[in-house]
């Protein structure tokens, strides 16, 4: 059996302020550190054989805080946080959701990078590290966009139906078996 556990970066002060990062590299803050600090003892726990991390210092920084003395830590660019276009540095309030999050509509204006490609990257990412990595443990450190995608692919849900709604707050963790 092969593990995937997906991890959302831990909270930077542009999460706690409600700004949209997208590319800017930000570093996680005092407790988004103490969010990570609690989460490597449920990782270690469970163990872990390799790690896959966006480039950008949040990602780098909560990957590094779980497993740095346990194993192999990859960056992988297909794994960036979602190109927020005209909206990165702006208020998360002035983003409208329902339009940037709806996988019929697939809306690419202000240089919002579109859904269909931040799947095409997750699921080429996916398809090959699990190639690579079966019968281990893979964590995944990533952001909302890409960790949210991967949780649709790897439980194969209707993403025309689902609309990626759900939850995915900082230090997010969820835990995938895979047969």
């Amino acid at each position: 059996m092969t593990t995937v556990y997906l991890v959302r970066h831990s909270e930077t002060d542009f999460n706690r302020q409600g700004i949209i990062q997208s590319s800017k590299n930000t570093h996680l803050n005092t407790n988004g550190v103490n969010k990570v600090k609690v989460l490597r003892e449920t990782i270690v726990s469970l163990g872990c054989d390799i790690c896959y991390t966006s480039p950008l210092f949040r990602a780098l920084e909560t990957a590094f805080g779980l497993v740095a003395d346990k194993c192999l830590i990859v960056n992988d660019n297909r794994l960036l946080d979602r190109d927020m276009g005209e909206y990165e540095g702006t208020p998360s309030k002035d983003f409208d959701h329902e339009k940037y999050w709806d996988y019929s509509l697939d809306s690419g204006d202000k240089g919002v990078e579109k859904l269909s490609h931040i799947y095409d990257r997750c699921k080429e990412f996916l398809d090959e590290v699990l190639e690579k990595n079966k019968g281990k443990k893979i964590l995944i450190v990533s952001h909302n966009g890409p960790i949210r995608m991967m949780h649709h692919i790897l439980h194969n849900t209707d993403l025309k139906k689902e609309k990626l709604r759900f939850d995915v707050p900082n230090c997010y963790f969820e835990k995938i078996d895979i047969e």
